[in-house]
């Protein structure tokens, strides 16, 4: 069984120098409040739908725009990590790339028209969608350099999604969905703002960054290949509730705010499983989570199918937890565990395509599914979730890639 040595750094008191790399005190602070400054504006694109919605999208716009990010990802997000990784920019490339996205972002209301519109979310698609691989991946360096604990890293971008949640749901309770973009766009600067304070690249390697090894070494290692797979169809299988959910609820006559409080729960939810998932996992295989994540996915989704309210709708919710934060967490611990510095962005890159293979198929499906129903198109959406045990299962044997490099 793989086990993975999980630090007992907390963030704030500084980090242990490993495998030569040199000692940087209050790392653990500083990568957590990136994770602050970049989740800060998800609650306003939790709407975004909404904002679609207002200006005149169709359903089926809605999905193809909602799976846009997802399809460029497969071409864009993949190579251009690993560049960032060879030259050791991945630091930089985050603020240049979150700069561009908030620009873009502020441009949304010029869109008066289907096809500037897309030309619009092409170029947001193509900015926005390295950011969380790039800081994923750089998190990974930090944990690997100083014996970070990686949950307690990015529990603190849960908490800021929460946060984000109610303020965004009050402020456009307050000053209305159109005004959606700007405050997307000035709450994303938050990241440009960060990154500087952030050590380069090569603090966190005691290798140079541009040394060899590449995708043919992550292809090797197949139990990581499988536990990617699978993460990405349990996080690919929430497509159809990402294109529809807030539309939905607003039908039942559910407020922008009580939406947001909805949303909410579900990442407050996460925060207990990202402080406490590799505590409680111990020195246990990282792919229980993923396991256990599949079985919790698959019953939100059952439950989801059924129109509930209220009540059982706040536990569906709280099934976040487990589903989203198992599949979000174990891959990068595998990660930290089995793949080198020198191959976190190839190997981050590569989950990112992974992932947005499934979602972006999911999605661009939703489209369809939803005009069946929403309990069709939920229950879809459970045999996709429980697809990844048998999936997980494929591969359960093989060298970590930090073995074969």
């Amino acid at each position: 069984m793989l086990r993975v040595e999980v630090g007992e750094e907390v963030p704030g008191k500084g980090g242990e120098a490993t495998n030569g790399s040199i000692a940087l005190p209050g790392l653990a602070w500083r990568v957590s409040v990136l994770y602050v400054a970049l989740y800060l504006h998800y609650g306003f694109f939790n709407l975004i739908n909404l904002w679609l919605h207002e200006t005149g999208s169709q359903p089926s716009e809605i999905a193809l725009l909602t799976a846009l990010p997802l399809i460029l990802r497969l071409i864009t997000v993949a190579p251009f990590a690993a560049w960032c990784g060879r030259r050791g920019l991945v630091r930089d490339a985050i603020g240049a790339t979150a700069l561009i996205a908030a620009m873009v972002a502020l441009s949304f209301p010029l869109m008066t028209s289907d096809v500037t519109r897309l030309l619009v979310f092409l170029v947001f698609a193509v900015a926005w969608d390295q950011i969380p691989v790039l800081v994923d991946a750089y998190a990974v360096m930090a944990v690997r350099s100083q014996k970070l604990d990686f949950g307690r890293l990015r529990v603190w971008g849960s908490i800021a999604v929460v946060i984000s949640g109610l303020v965004a749901g009050k402020l456009i309770d307050w000053l209305g969905i159109l005004s959606l973009p700007m405050l997307a766009g000035a709450f994303l600067m938050l990241t440009v703002v960060v990154t500087p304070f952030l050590p380069r690249d090569r603090a966190l390697m005691h290798e140079p960054a541009n040394i060899g090894g590449g995708w043919r070494n992550l292809f090797s290692d197949r139990p990581l290949i499988a536990s990617m797979a699978a993460a990405s169809l349990i996080l690919g299988s929430s497509g159809v509730f990402m294109s529809f959910s807030a539309i939905q609820w607003q039908g039942q006559g559910l407020s922008a705010f009580t939406i947001g409080i909805l949303n909410g729960v579900a990442v407050a939810s996460e925060i207990v499983a990202f402080a406490l998932g590799a505590k409680l996992l111990g020195k246990r295989d990282p792919r229980v989570l993923i396991a256990v994540a599949a079985v919790a996915a698959g019953l939100r989704w059952a439950i989801m199918a059924t129109t509930p309210g209220i009540p059982l709708l706040i536990f569906a919710q709280l099934l976040q937890s487990i589903s989203a934060a198992g599949a979000l967490l174990a891959p990068v611990m595998l990660i930290a565990a089995r793949v080198p510095n020198r191959l976190a962005s190839n190997a981050q890159g590569f989950f990112a395509v992974v992932l947005g293979a499934i979602a972006a198929a999911v999605i661009l499906l939703s489209g369809f599914l939803w005009s069946l129903g929403p309990s069709w198109a939920y229950l879809f959406m459970t045999a996709i979730a429980l697809l990844a045990l048998p999936v997980l299962t494929f591969w359960r044997h093989g060298t970590p890639v930090a073995d074969l490099t």
